[in-house]
C-alpha cells in the first residue's frame, strides 16, 4: 500500500463522495461524475480505495451501529461529520488500514415489514426487502453476497473482483449490472434490469437485461420477460397487473404478521392496480371497492370472501 501523504482536500472530496453514497443511489450522472474524479488523479484513486477501507472498517460493527454513523445529518452537523471523516482518513495509522485486508464478514438484516439500503464497502449499493437475511465475504479474489432468505435489489460498483450472489439453489456473478435476486421455497428468482448476470454451473447460463429466470439446483428456466414493476417494493408498493388474489394476498404476507386468507373461490381472481406494502387495512380496503369482495376480521386473522 502506498502510504504518502494525501492532500487534506482530496480526502475531503473523498469524504464528501462516501456520504453521498451512504445517503442513497447515485443517479446515472452522479456515478460518471465519481469515475471521472477518481480517474483524473492517481491521488484521488488513492483517497477512494482509503474510503472504501473505511467502510470495510465499519462493517465490523453491528450494521445499525455503522449505518448511523454515516447517517445523513443537515447543517453544521452534516459538515462537522464531513470534517470527522477526512480526519479519519487522513490520521489512521498504515496498521489500521492494513488490519482488515483479506476476509470480511458482515451481516445485513430486515424484519417483517423493514426494508433498507445499504452502501458495500466496494461502492456496491444492495436494497434488501422485507424478512431478508445477506451475509458478505469480500477477499482479494471476489466479493461474494449470501441471500440467505428474502429479496435484495443489487447495483454493482466497477472493481477488478468478480461479484457473486450464492443461494440455496446456485451461483450467479455479475456483468457489470443491476439485477435483483429472491430466494422462493424451492428456486432463485433472478432479474436482471441492466447489463447481464451468468448463473454459473455445469451449463452456465448468461441472463440479459429484461429478462428474468428462475432456477433450482438442476435446472435454469427459459427466459421470461422482467418488468421494472417488480421494484415497487422499494418505494413500498405492490404493484399488481392480473395477479391472481392468492399470489396478492402472498405477497403483502411477506410484509406483515397478521394473517390473511382468502375463499377458495376467489384464489385465481385476477387483481390489478398499485397497492400499499405498508398499510394492509388500506390495501384491503382498495380491494373491497374494486372488486366488490367482502373483508372480515376476526381477531388477527382477516379473511377474503365473495
Amino acid at each position: 500500500m502506498n502510504d504518502q501523504p494525501i492532500a487534506q482536500a482530496v480526502l475531503a472530496q473523498a469524504a464528501a463522495w462516501l456520504l453521498l453514497l451512504q445517503e442513497g443511489p447515485l443517479t446515472p450522472a452522479q456515478r460518471l461524475e465519481l469515475e471521472h474524479w477518481r480517474s483524473s488523479d492517481p491521488q484521488h484513486e488513492r483517497a477512494w480505495k482509503r474510503a472504501q477501507r473505511l467502510l470495510v472498517r465499519l462493517g465490523s460493527l453491528p450494521p445499525t451501529l455503522a449505518r448511523q454513523t454515516l447517517e445523513r445529518p443537515g447543517g453544521n452537523s452534516r459538515r462537522a461529520v464531513l470534517r470527522g471523516l477526512a480526519l479519519l482518513l487522513a490520521v489512521a495509522p498504515l496498521g489500521w488500514w492494513l488490519s482488515r485486508r483479506g476476509v470480511y464478514h458482515a451481516d445485513y438484516q430486515t424484519g417483517v415489514g423493514e426494508r433498507r439500503d445499504v452502501l458495500l464497502a466496494d461502492g456496491s449499493q444492495v436494497s434488501l426487502n422485507s424478512a431478508t437475511t445477506l451475509a458478505l465475504r469480500f477477499d482479494a479474489e471476489q466479493r461474494l453476497l449470501h441471500l440467505e432468505q428474502g429479496e435484495v435489489y443489487i447495483v454493482t460498483a466497477p472493481d477488478p473482483r468478480p461479484l457473486r450472489v450464492r443461494t440455496e439453489q446456485g451461483l450467479m456473478q455479475a456483468l457489470g449490472t443491476r439485477f435483483s435476486v429472491r430466494q422462493l421455497a424451492q428456486q432463485t428468482l433472478l432479474t436482471v434490469y441492466e447489463g447481464a448476470v451468468q448463473v454459473q454451473g455445469s451449463a452456465p447460463t448468461i441472463v440479459h437485461a429484461g429478462q428474468q429466470v428462475r432456477f433450482s439446483q438442476t435446472q435454469v428456466s427459459p427466459p421470461a420477460p422482467a418488468s421494472a414493476g417488480q421494484l415497487a417494493w422499494r418505494n413500498g408498493l405492490l404493484l399488481a397487473q392480473d395477479m391472481p388474489l392468492w399470489q396478492w394476498i402472498q405477497e403483502l404476507l411477506r410484509h406483515t404478521d397478521q394473517a390473511l386468507a382468502c375463499d377458495p373461490a376467489l384464489a385465481d381472481l385476477a387483481v390489478s392496480g398499485t397497492y400499499p406494502l405498508d398499510d394492509l387495512a388500506l390495501a384491503l380496503a382498495m380491494l373491497a371497492q374494486t372488486y366488490g369482495v367482502q373483508v372480515r376480521h376476526e381477531g388477527r386473522q382477516v379473511f377474503v370472501r365473495p
